[in-house]
């Protein structure tokens, strides 16, 4: 395996663990601050999911919800992290792409925001949004973070030419 693609895929597995740590810790505080269980939202979506639960009054929170629901999170996490790390390492190898990848990032941010939010919506309310966008907000900061502080280059490039020019251009 080349060096480029271990650095691609071991950034997008850290990224994509940090955002899933991150939302994860970020709901259950919201969920403990509004007095419930740390685990009902990850229950409530997983019950939701895998088990067409329709109605949030009749939750029963278990682990098998919880488990499956926390399944697929880290799994798309996973994913975002990956994609990340990807364009990150585009961006750093042509430093012309940095503005076409963080509008790709962006782009994919607010569509996955917007997805979650329309499924959580019925679900959790309307503070349901201030919630998926809470962790949303502060899992893009985490990896962002993250892949800024992992690849120093990109850093220096964006610092020596901001608007994307390769050094030799006017």
């Amino acid at each position: 395996m080349r060096a480029a693609t271990r650095d691609v895929l071991n950034g997008g597995l850290y990224a994509g663990l940090i955002g899933y740590a991150t939302v994860v810790v970020v709901v259950a505080a919201l969920n403990a601050l509004a007095g419930r269980s740390p685990f009902y939202t990850a229950a409530l979506f997983g019950a939701a999911l895998f088990y067409g639960l329709k109605d949030p009054a009749a939750l029963v929170i278990a682990p098998g919800p919880i488990l499956a629901y926390n399944a697929a999170h880290m799994a798309a996490f996973l994913a975002l992290g990956f994609g990340a790390s990807w364009l990150v390492s585009l961006a750093e190898r042509y430093p012309a792409a940095l503005y076409a990848v963080l509008v790709a990032m962006i782009f994919v941010a607010f569509h996955v925001f917007a997805a979650l939010g329309l499924f959580a919506q019925p679900l959790l309310g309307a503070a349901g949004w201030w919630q998926i966008g809470a962790g949303t907000a502060a899992a893009a900061l985490a990896m962002g973070w993250y892949l800024w502080r992992r690849h120093p280059l990109l850093r220096r490039e964006v610092r020596e030419f901001p608007m994307g020019e390769a050094p030799g251009e006017e």
